[in-house]
């Protein structure tokens, strides 16, 4: 009989941003869940954000779709 050794995987996983109906949350992560437990991995922590309160000013960047060379467009 061949050897064996026993070893754990840990990684980081990260989707894309959603935003989802406040009553829409629970059942995707829940799926999300049921699908990683099927691939045999499990959730670690999950960050929300409330969109209503005020996000930080990040500055633009010439890498920014939304900016030219810097400045935001109107």
């Amino acid at each position: 009989m061949g050897s064996f050794t026993l070893f754990k995987i840990k990684a980081t996983v990260e989707t894309g941003a959603m935003l989802l109906p406040e009553d829409q949350v629970d059942k995707t992560l829940e799926e999300l869940r049921g699908n990683l437990k099927r691939l045999g991995l499990a959730v670690l922590s999950i960050d929300r954000t409330n969109v209503a309160e005020a996000q930080s000013e990040e500055p633009l960047d010439a890498k920014d779709p939304w900016s030219f060379r810097g400045q935001g467009r109107a």
